[in-house]
């Protein structure tokens, strides 16, 4: 093929995926992120239960606690220097930004090895050994580190550009191939290690991605000049963050180390832990719209808005899922798990209540952190996780995974109280005034629900048809109460200003 018609076909390519990626990113943004963050929750779903399926439930537990390591060490990789990032990005101009991406990327590496450092350290002298378990185990997170570290800072990037339908992209591209490969590699007979080595090549695809987009889409280059991260700001995010990774995983975490080799009944947590979680992952698709919708506000009490509509969608959407696992832990299992992990059901419960409170923190937390106030939610969420650790400690070698959710629970409505107690101080008592009224609105409209969810089950109905016909009418409640505003959901508004793209320097 001559170079001419090579020409003519790279530039055919070129406009062909821009227009792509242009269309993905004029979709409404609260709309991609909870159709990607729906699609990664049923992939998610997928690889767990067939996990679930395919592992025996002492194996199943090991993958619940490599895993874990991996979402702490992600959050926190996705903390100190990404979210500055973002915010940065969104208050400068074309000239800086190369190089303010080229330093997070420096220093998030620089995070990645010294994590990777810490865990091999921890595992050789005894600490994590009876979670990881094996030193090819403990191989496989280690690798997967630095490529976790690349991928936030690009997430961090095209975040802080608003091009939403591109971050959407790159989680569920991540999702899919650690999803697809770790069930390849158990099929394949690797077993657990197989399961563990598909988080690693699905790092590796998703910064393969990250890698071209960032040079094609915001032609940004790896050589250039380097501008540092600020390590004050940074602290703040770090400690807010790590705080909420905490937070989430602490629970699983203390069972795996302190329950004395009880590999199954980590086993059957993980399966209770999986359902109770996919509402906050749900609702943390509207987590950096919202980071980017505040982060060019200079105070707390101007976030009412948008924070009140935030918490108001994940109020209306998500929180009835947790009703449903409080009220028929059993059954949600039974649905989707063998018989073998029913032992979770009791755990299941207490979970759901405890990530109701989570989902509103999250939410919290990102409106003090857009705003220049991460050590807010950093001194009240390390303070919680610091006396939650040591509640662990004592309580489950005694009641294991009761004793876990419960100390998870607690923890989670502790942090809700004081930071919704912090962020409602900020506000006038008009905004107060308002947020009761809705409250008010909002149990007419979940009593509803509830009242022919009871009448179908006291009439014979199974549970499933109380949910079918119960939601409905809830969902109808809050429309006709003006609860909820499908234009919310499909405005483009959710971005205030669209940021040109970056040239490289």
């Amino acid at each position: 093929m001559s170079q001419l018609t090579t020409g003519v076909y790279h530039r055919i390519g070129t406009k062909f995926w821009s227009a792509a990626w242009q269309r993905c990113t004029i979709l409404a943004p609260r709309l991609v992120m909870l159709m990607s963050f729906s699609c990664m929750s049923i992939v998610n779903y997928a690889f767990g239960l067939t996990a679930g399926w395919l592992l025996v439930p002492g194996d199943f537990g090991l993958l619940a606690f490599a895993q874990t390591i991996l979402t702490i060490a992600g959050l926190i990789l996705n903390s100190g220097f990404a979210w500055p990032l973002t915010a940065a990005l969104i208050r400068s101009n074309g000239s800086q930004r190369a190089s303010l991406v080229r330093g997070a990327v420096a220093a998030n590496l620089l995070l990645a090895l010294a994590i990777s450092g810490a865990i091999i350290l921890l595992f050789a002298w005894g600490p994590l050994k009876p979670g990881l378990e094996t030193w090819t185990v403990t191989g496989l997170v280690v690798m997967t580190l630095p490529l976790l570290s690349f991928i936030a800072i690009a997430r961090a990037t095209v975040q802080g550009f608003e091009r939403f339908g591109v971050l959407a992209l790159f989680w569920v591209c991540e999702v899919v191939s650690k999803a697809v490969a770790g069930v390849a590699l158990v099929l394949a007979g690797f077993g657990v290690m197989g399961a563990v080595g598909g988080f690693l090549i699905g790092a590796l695809i998703a910064a393969t991605l990250a890698m071209w987009v960032l040079m094609r889409m915001f032609d940004m280059r790896p050589w250039g000049a380097i501008r540092r991260p600020s390590i004050r700001v940074a602290s703040g995010m770090f400690g807010a963050l790590l705080g909420m990774g905490l937070l989430l995983n602490l629970d699983i975490v203390a069972l795996k180390l302190f329950s004395d080799g009880a590999r199954a009944m980590v086993g059957y947590y993980q399966a209770s832990i999986v359902l109770a979680n996919t509402p906050y992952y749900l609702a943390t698709a509207m987590i950096p719209i919202l980071f980017t919708q505040i982060a060019r506000l200079k105070g707390v009490a101007q976030t009412s808005a948008a924070v009140g509509e935030a918490c108001g969608l994940a109020l209306i959407l998500l929180m009835p899922i947790e009703g449903v696992l409080v009220a028929a832990p059993e059954t949600v299992l039974g649905m989707l798990f063998p018989h073998s992990y029913m032992a979770g059901a009791s755990a299941l419960r207490i979970l759901a209540l405890g990530n109701s409170a989570l989902i509103l923190v999250a939410i919290l937390s990102a409106a003090f952190q857009a705003v220049g106030k991460a050590h807010i939610p950093a001194r009240i969420l390390v303070a919680i996780v610091t006396c939650e650790a040591i509640m662990l400690w004592k309580i489950v070698p005694i009641w294991h995974a009761q004793g876990a959710s419960s100390m998870f629970l607690a923890a989670t409505a502790s942090a809700l109280l004081v930071l919704g107690t912090s962020y409602i101080s900020t506000l006038g008592l008009k905004t107060a005034q308002h947020a009761g009224l809705w409250l008010m609105k909002y149990a007419i409209a979940l009593a509803i629900g509830i009242l022919v969810g009871i009448i179908v089950l006291g009439a014979g109905g199974n549970i499933l048809l109380a949910m079918g016909l119960g939601g409905p009418c809830y969902l109808a409640t809050a429309l006709r109460l003006g609860l909820l505003h499908l234009a919310s959901l499909t405005s483009r508004k959710a971005t205030l200003q669209q940021v040109p793209l970056a040239t490289g320097e």
